[in-house]
């Protein structure tokens, strides 16, 4: 049930965040990176359940006119893998829905794959020198893992999963270079 209420809220709150898009001044041209490390026991390709570690990156940037562009990138044994969003809607590494959305001086983005979502928060500091970050992941209750296909073509079942080492940082400019 904790787990049914948790995907419920991190629905909730992105519809709410969604309705409210609208960047502050401190993140206007400016570029945010969090990172993070997830730790599974996932399946992939059919082979046997085993301990997976994948290092994950987001890149944003907030444009003049208030939009937002991200590229996720995770990294591991099985190689490196990524995708860009342009706007609020996109695909996740995953395959799932991904979403972002800019409210003030904060930003969230709510993902999903499988059987899991997870809600990122990042809070920019006033006068945008700095930034602070929050991740929660979530999965369906009572549900056995659900096969999904990501980025780089491959076959994944996630039995188990936490999230370490959540940091963010903040730069003037376009971190693509734009």
């Amino acid at each position: 049930m904790t787990s049914r209420l948790f995907l419920i809220a991190i629905f909730l709150m992105g519809s709410s965040w969604q309705a409210q898009a609208a960047p502050g001044s401190d993140l206007v041209g400016k570029s945010v990176l969090v990172s993070w490390t997830e730790n599974r026991q996932q399946r992939t390709d059919g082979s046997e359940v085993r301990a997976v570690t994948r290092n994950f990156q987001l890149q944003m940037y907030v444009s003049g006119a208030g939009r937002i562009f991200t590229r996720s990138t995770s990294s591991g044994r099985g190689g490196t893998h990524g995708n860009d969003q342009v706007g609020d809607g996109g695909k996740s590494l995953g395959g799932g829905a991904r979403s972002v959305a800019v409210n003030g001086n904060s930003i969230s983005v709510q993902s999903n794959w499988g059987n899991y979502a997870r809600f990122l928060r990042i809070d920019v500091a006033p006068g945008g020198s700095s930034c602070s970050a929050q991740m929660s992941v979530g999965k369906e209750p009572g549900s056995a893992p659900k096969s999904f296909r990501n980025v780089g073509g491959y076959t994944i079942e996630i039995h188990s999963l936490s999230v370490s080492g959540v940091s963010c940082s903040i730069r003037p400019g376009n971190v693509f270079g734009g």
